[in-house]
């Protein structure tokens, strides 16, 4: 949860980041150009937001994995959820093959890490 805690919590500097250096970054992902509009904006900043939020909360659970054990079993489907969710919009949206392969997917085999790993603790 750490691991996972910390890299998005990284996301907080995307809700500041210049849109140019977004911009920028999509084009060497291969998924831009980077629209410029009021509804980018916002989806791009209220995502890194929510990711960096769900972060913390991720950090918050793991330093006490046996309080909220029951919480992160919980937390575990709903990352699996959210992992098969991702992978389909993933494709459905034309992201890069290797997105699309690499995103979702980790997310639900992390879910499932969740899950096992809280059992176990048990």
């Amino acid at each position: 949860m750490y691991v996972m805690g910390g890299m998005m919590s990284a996301a907080f500097v995307a809700v500041v980041m210049p849109t140019s250096t977004m911009a920028a970054i999509a084009d060497w992902l291969g998924v831009g150009p980077l629209p410029r509009s009021p509804l980018t904006e916002y989806l791009t900043r209220s995502l890194s937001a929510m990711y960096g939020v769900l972060g913390v909360l991720h950090l918050y659970l793991a330093r006490d994995v046996v309080r909220y054990l029951d919480l992160i079993v919980v937390f575990g489907w709903l990352t699996v959820l959210a992992g098969a969710i991702q992978t389909v919009i993933d494709f459905a949206a034309g992201m890069p093959t290797v997105w699309s392969c690499s995103e979702g997917p980790s997310t639900v085999l992390a879910g499932l890490a969740y899950v096992w790993l809280a059992r176990r603790a048990r």
